[in-house]
């Protein structure tokens, strides 16, 4: 996956965030792209790549060092089941 077809999946994924507001009636602000030892999030509002803990921009450097592990997370799907999984907020757990 390059650059070019990281930025369309990310502009897909707030897309799909919006869409998911307007069908269900709540707010998705955040997608989470890494969850390890720090929450990497997609921010819906401005497409910007942040940490959860102080919501900043990543700087140029750090973002090509998370990078490699947000690809393999699309790649693996982990990104998309992430999505998915705030879906279940909606009605909670068993309903």
């Amino acid at each position: 996956m390059d650059k070019l077809e990281l930025k369309n999946y990310l502009t897909m994924l707030r897309a799909r965030m919006s869409f998911a507001e307007e069908l269900y009636g709540i707010r998705m602000n955040y997608l989470p792209l890494v969850v390890e030892d720090e929450i990497i999030i997609l921010d819906k509002n401005d497409g910007k790549i942040k940490r959860l803990r102080d919501k900043k921009p990543l700087s140029e450097s750090e973002l090509e060092m998370v990078l490699p592990k947000i690809r393999e997370n699309i790649e693996k799907g982990l990104v998309d089941l992430y999505l998915t999984m705030n879906f279940q907020c909606i009605h909670g757990p068993g309903e």
